[in-house]
């Protein structure tokens, strides 16, 4: 469940580096629209709104230099940078809410819908769980997974909650 969504969030920040600015200054409109596209691709779980919120969020957190100087620096790479960690956790629970992300795959996991609304409800409405959610999310799409392992316990007791009662 994680590895999808973590990958495609590392993807589309390295996409959007790789052609936000071939050359010069990255501007926020050229960062936002270049996320915005590649946030919105067919595999992608996010609303043109949702992605055009976390592109400019992550823009103002790390500023048009450290922006224009990552591009510069992962030009062609597909490597999500550490540099956005923070930033990508930081923008994730106030544009998209953790459990909406998961929902899908909750329910493809073979629990009943109402047990997956359930969960994803109990994410969204838990503001520390929704941040632990996307801490987890953005370390993971740079390959760490620590966060992912420590989150493990408490998507375990909300699942529990709401499939056991």
């Amino acid at each position: 469940m994680r590895r999808t969504k973590t990958m495609l969030i590392g993807g589309i920040a390295a996409l959007t580096l790789a052609v936000a600015g071939c050359s010069g200054s990255v501007s926020k409109s050229d960062f936002t629209a270049e996320f915005t596209k590649a946030a919105t691709s067919e595999d992608s779980p996010f609303t043109k709104e949702q992605a055009t919120c976390m592109g400019d969020k992550i823009y103002d957190e790390v500023g048009e230099d450290k922006i224009t100087e990552l591009n510069d620096e992962l030009a062609g790479s597909d490597e999500f940078p550490k540099e956005l960690i923070a930033p990508v956790a930081k923008a994730g629970p106030e544009c998209v809410p953790a459990g909406d992300l998961l929902k899908d795959e909750l329910t493809a996991s073979g629990i009943t819908p109402e047990q997956a609304d359930c969960i994803a409800s109990g994410i969204n409405d838990d503001k520390a769980l929704n941040q632990q959610v996307w801490d987890a999310i953005a370390a993971s799409a740079a390959g760490d997974q620590s966060k992912a392992d420590d989150l493990q316990g408490a998507i375990t007791d909300m699942a529990t909650k709401c499939v056991g009662g």
